[in-house]
């Protein structure tokens, strides 16, 4: 088995563009967004010069109602010239991608009312030819190609099947709960209706860990900061990096809270929005994949994590991620409006349990695909 880190776009994609052209069989993409900017359409122009006949992407349908980051159907965004052309390239790149041999689904319908709406499938993967997996946090966009952000590139053939067979049963409007250990890399998948029980083993890792734990993440949250604590109080030192600018405001009032009366040691990447989701634990087991380690991940969304014990790409991780990182980011030692993050804190369980409820109640009913 080889492994290897990609920081960035520009490292992902110039190597994943190199795979993909010499594929014989096969590539398949899932992704939560894919759309119609310069991005999307160079990924489009790509899959199109490719000579494998099963050419597939399988898209949230997130990427219907989210255009550029912004919620389309918002009053001042649904009139910007801007997005609604952008949406239209998004719809017209996709027939041209079908009407043209490359095969694209959406998954995850939103429900009457968008009552399902936190319900995505948050996977990012390329398989490619029963041999290469790439798997990590970029999608398929001009803003998300713009943030710092990781993917893991494994040259192994088990792997590349297991990750296949979840991929086909997604593409079949089917969302498995599966796990397997492959050696130093151990792999997760998330169903969103069992998740919790997948979570605990993770969990499970934190409260075990004996004297670090390192997290760069924009959007963690409850109920792993708990689990952070818990680990904190039994002697681990907590470290956690977070974008300065975070894309989503209301997330970064709450982690300075939370970060502040929990004690953790929180660094703010400076540079650019980070959109990287890893955690390394006691410098000996590293987390990553598609979870951002939220209670959205935790509850309803189908996520991929791999628990990964190779001490190789455990060194990569540290010398090109973590370690320039936290010199890239400054620590957070200003000041905290308390009343505004417990206010975010209540907010975001609140949002939290009214979103989710729905999802449990409508089930598997609303799972499957949406052409």
């Amino acid at each position: 088995m080889k492994m290897r880190l990609f920081v960035d776009s520009d490292e992902f994609w110039s190597n994943l563009k190199e795979d993909t052209q010499n594929s014989k069989d096969y590539v398949y993409i899932q992704t939560l967004s894919f759309e119609g900017d310069s991005i999307g359409k160079m990924v489009s122009e790509h899959l199109l010069s490719l000579r494998p006949r099963d050419i597939r992407v399988l898209a949230d349908l997130y990427t219907k109602y989210i255009i550029s980051d912004k919620f389309y159907y918002r009053p001042k965004n649904f009139i910007d010239k801007s997005v609604r052309l952008e949406r239209k390239e998004t719809i017209k790149m996709i027939d041209e991608l079908n009407q043209h041999g490359v095969k694209v689904k959406y998954t995850n319908p939103v429900g009457p009312m968008l009552m399902r709406f936190p319900a995505r499938n948050h996977k990012k993967m390329v398989l490619i030819d029963d041999r290469i997996s790439y798997i990590g946090g970029i999608n398929f966009s001009d803003h998300n190609f713009k943030w710092h952000d990781l993917m893991m590139r494994i040259d192994d053939p088990d792997i590349t099947k297991f990750l296949k067979s979840d991929f086909l049963a997604t593409w079949g409007g089917r969302h498995v709960c599966s796990e397997k250990d492959f050696g130093d890399v151990k792999l997760h998948l998330c169903d969103g209706h069992t998740n919790k029980k997948t979570f605990q083993i993770l969990f499970d890792l934190i409260e075990n860990a004996k004297k670090s734990i390192f997290i760069e993440s924009a959007y963690a949250s409850f109920p792993f900061y708990e689990k952070l604590r818990s680990a904190q109080n039994s002697g681990a030192k907590i470290t956690i990096i977070a974008p300065k600018e975070n894309n989503r405001k209301h997330i970064q009032r709450y982690t300075l809270w939370e970060a502040e009366r929990s004690g953790f040691d929180l660094w703010l990447y400076q540079p650019n929005m980070t959109h990287v989701k890893a955690m390394l634990i006691d410098e000996s087991v590293l987390v990553l994949g598609s979870t951002n380690f939220d209670y959205v991940s935790y509850s309803v969304e189908q996520e991929l994590f791999a628990i990964i014990t190779n001490s190789e790409i455990i060194n990569e991780f540290k010398s090109r991620i973590m370690e320039p990182d936290l010199l890239k980011s400054k620590k957070f030692a200003g000041e905290i409006i308390y009343k505004s993050g417990f206010l975010h804190y209540i907010g975001l369980q609140a949002v939290g349990a009214i979103c989710t409820f729905p999802v449990k109640i409508l089930g598997q009913h609303l799972g499957g695909l949406s052409d």
